[in-house]
């Protein structure tokens, strides 16, 4: 456990992050209807600062520093107002959450980041607004991600937290995603407890536990890294509760619920998150179209006229999104839809095939599901427009139609190559993985608090079972939860960090790394150098994969004096053959700076997600 202690670097992220948590809090409590639930106030509060900041940098050429400002001066004028401590009352569930969830944050204070996409375009992004304070375009200082105008509402969280101690928090969207675990858990306990006051100890804890190891489409390397598969589950989660609320209003002649401009907030949050956010904000304002037009209950008119204004600010925004994507200058700043005459229509029954081959790999999610649309159909036969109802109505209608959704996107977005695997299916399907644990505590919370009732015993021994294995688990479970310390990060970290040190912002450095054609080792090389301290900025890559004493001719003649080489063949220059080594371009030749040993376990391991072996001498994968 004394290796995932934090450096006191990681600890101003941490903090840095706490303070841009709290100020979503305090926005959302300022934008929001009294007795809003707090965990809807945070995510709105976050939707609050992603119109704002978007709007303002996407609009004006200005510093993104000018509205940030501001609304830290907002947040705190709010607080200043009298009464604030009957504000903050309702805040209590919070409080328990965090007690419950303390082993976990304690674990997460120090993670890195990990994974391919994040040292691709995620990290970039983040580091980008807080190096310049603007939205990459062409025509500013050049990015270094893959898809520098990928939507930026998770980096936004991250550039708050850097902004409020002054240092790039590189796991600073980690920190934030386990945030928003932490918030869907204490609304999943309120739907278990049946209650707007703070949950029970219990149902905290049965919380937790039901978003995290409960959750059959729980994994930690896509919902504890940066990725945004927890922001579109957790705001896909509020979005839904806050929809069905919003539809049991109007069925009770209600003009303007009161949940509207929460909703309204959170889908700003949710569309932006990623560019599949679209994907999962048409099937909610479908579904309550759908839903309000079959309730008898509901005026049809006042139904489209609320949904309309739920869904229209991050309409606007996605709108004025795509505008500056287009108009950014990068011909390829953002991931694509194929042209039409080359969409995989032929392809269609392959394509369906292949889901339904994933879906058996995946058998435990997919079952589950089919349970809940089960359950759905008795309690609507039984209860159709009773409050429990109306909620799995949506729950189900959502996940189906988002099934939908990646369905044409196998056909109208991804290579055919991609599509006949189905490329990460369970992975998007995560996205509703709440939607589907809510849905059971929804089903099943009648009969259970019926059993407990009868049992009040067992019902006692299970809520202190629940409390202690809510706290223990991470501690059991940290190899797991801390995958960012798979090998080999943890030695290609050391690596860079090691290599910084002889390196000054501006060089030009060739990473030669053998048999890394899918640029994982190299992505990850260059993330640690840039954007992990000691960060060493506007460096000039050159990645070699074939490495031979003749590389480095090649690349002194492109201009390359320093080359870091992560596995040196024998006769390559003067370096310790099977090490990595930093060597310079002098009039005697190439010469050895400095070499660290390659760990002599390391062709034992097994290696990390896609990280190749090849660059660390580590040869084939271990049987």
């Amino acid at each position: 456990m004394l290796s995932y202690l934090p450096s006191a670097h990681e600890m101003a992220g941490v903090a840095g992050m706490a303070a841009a948590a709290l100020l979503f809090l305090v926005l959302g409590g300022a934008s929001t209807p009294r007795r809003t639930l707090p965990e809807v106030r945070f995510v709105a509060g976050w939707g609050v600062v992603c119109l704002v900041l978007t709007g303002w940098g996407v609009l004006t050429p200005w510093s993104l520093r000018w509205p940030a400002g501001g609304l830290g001066i907002v947040g705190l004028a709010w607080l200043a107002r009298g009464g604030w401590r009957e504000r903050l009352r309702g805040w209590q569930g919070l409080g328990r959450m965090l007690l419950l969830t303390l082993p976990l944050w304690l674990l997460m204070l120090s993670v890195w980041p990990s994974q391919i996409d994040t040292w691709l375009n995620l990290l970039p992004n983040a580091a980008y607004l807080f190096d310049h304070d603007h939205l990459p375009t062409a025509a500013l200082p050049a990015s270094y991600s893959f898809l520098p105008v990928a939507p930026y509402n998770t980096q936004f969280a991250n550039y708050l937290g850097s902004l409020a101690t002054g240092s790039f928090a590189e796991g600073g969207m980690s920190l934030f995603n386990v945030a928003l675990l932490c918030a869907a858990a204490l609304l999943v306990a309120r739907a278990l407890a049946a209650t707007e006051r703070a949950p029970p100890w219990w149902a905290c804890a049965v919380g937790m536990l039901l978003i995290g190891p409960l959750n059959p489409g729980f994994v930690p390397r896509f919902h504890l890294s940066p990725y945004g598969e927890t922001p579109l589950a957790v705001t896909g989660l509020f979005a839904v509760w806050l929809a069905a609320e919003m539809l049991g209003d109007l069925s009770r002649d209600i003009a303007w619920p009161k949940s509207l401009v929460p909703l309204a907030l959170v889908l700003v949050a949710m569309v932006n998150t990623k560019q599949s956010g679209a994907g999962l904000l048409v099937p909610v304002g479908v579904s309550m179209l759908v839903l309000a037009r079959a309730d008898p209950a509901v005026a049809t008119w006042r139904a489209v006229r609320a949904t309309a204004a739920a869904l229209g600010p991050s309409v606007v925004l996605y709108l004025l999104w795509r505008a500056f994507a287009l108009d950014s200058g990068f011909a390829q700043g953002e991931l694509k839809p194929l042209p039409f005459t080359e969409w995989n229509v032929l392809l269609l029954p392959q394509i369906i095939a292949a889901l339904l081959v994933a879906m058996f790999r995946k058998a435990t999610f997919f079952l589950c599901i089919v349970v809940l649309l089960g359950l759905t159909v008795s309690v609507m036969r039984r209860r159709p427009w009773s409050a429990e109802g109306r909620l799995l109505a949506m729950i189900s209608s959502v996940i189906v139609l988002f099934n939908g959704f990646l369905l044409f996107t196998y056909v109208a977005h991804f290579p055919a190559q991609w599509a006949l695997g189905a490329h990460s299916y369970f992975r998007y399907n995560t996205q509703v993985s709440l939607l589907l644990m809510l849905g059971f505590v929804v089903a099943l919370r009648p009969w259970l608090s019926h059993w407990f009732a009868a049992h009040e015993q067992v019902a006692r021994k299970g809520a202190v079972a629940a409390v202690a294995t809510a706290l223990l688990l991470p501690v059991a479970g940290a190899p797991l939860l801390r995958f960012d310390r798979d090998a080999p990060q943890p030695e290609l970290r050391r690596l860079g960090n090691a290599a910084a040190a002889f390196l000054q912002p501006g060089d030009r450095l060739a990473l030669l790394l053998p048999q890394d054609t899918d640029d994982s080792v190299g992505s990850y090389l260059r993330g640690v150098l840039l954007f992990t301290e000691p960060r060493r900025l506007g460096l000039d890559f050159r990645v070699e994969t074939e490495v031979t004493p003749a590389t480095l001719g090649t690349v002194a003649a492109a201009g390359y004096r320093l080359a870091l080489v992560t596995c040196a063949p024998p006769g390559f220059a003067d370096a310790p053959a099977g090490d990595a080594a930093l060597l310079r371009d002098t009039p005697s030749g190439w010469h050895t700076v400095q070499s660290w040993n390659r760990p002599e376990d390391v062709a034992q391991r097994s290696f990390a997600g896609m990280l190749a072996r090849g660059p660390l001498c580590a040869g084939p994968r271990p049987r």
